[in-house]
């Protein structure tokens, strides 16, 4: 576990000294949940019917879609203000592999989970993003924690980006592809 994970992990906890709404402490807290999920799929993989392992693997996807648009929306355009040289090259490397992700969510999104790719595909798209997280805890947010980036307001603006994308309204497409990955039921 890394030391931002631990320092997360204590924030949501309450026991750290960290703000929960730090941005780099709300993203690693994101990791957490996206590992736990992915742990999740894996068990169920090997014991679990189609339809509970589609399930889980639609719990990734989705909260690998909402990190993604936390990222996309807030905490990069305020970190690439900030940055410059190297790390901002850095923080581009990051951006195009969350596109890498995204495309991985959508064939995943549109593969039933009885289908026989289906299992690697979920299980490339964890790895993937886990490789992701922890380049970026050990790497980019460091950087980020020593610039000028305004981390309580950025964390601010995506904890309502999140909230935001918790509540809304069921999306009618959304729920005819998880019919089509849980086998058309």
């Amino acid at each position: 576990m890394t030391v931002a994970r631990r320092k997360a992990a204590h924030a949501q906890r309450g026991k750290a000294e960290l703000n929960p709404h730090d941005a780099l402490v709300l993203l690693t807290a994101e990791h957490n949940e996206i590992d736990k999920l992915a742990r999740e799929f894996e068990r169920l993989r090997k014991a679990a019917d189609p339809v509970d392992k589609g399930k889980a693997a639609l719990r990734l996807c989705h909260a690998l879609e909402r990190y993604a648009a936390i990222k996309h929306e807030v905490f990069y355009p305020a970190a690439d203000a900030v940055l410059t040289g190297e790390d901002k090259e850095l923080l581009g490397k990051s951006q195009v592999k969350h596109d890498g992700i995204q495309d991985l969510i959508e064939k995943v999104e549109n593969t039933s989970a009885g289908e026989p790719s289906f299992d690697a595909t979920v299980t490339v798209l964890a790895e993937q993003a886990s490789r992701l997280m922890k380049q970026e805890e050990e790497q980019l947010f460091p950087r980020l924690r020593h610039s000028r980036l305004d981390l309580l307001g950025t964390g601010e603006r995506m904890a309502a980006r999140k909230t935001e994308l918790g509540t809304a309204p069921i999306n009618r497409e959304r729920v005819r592809q998880a019919r089509k990955v849980m086998g058309g039921r």
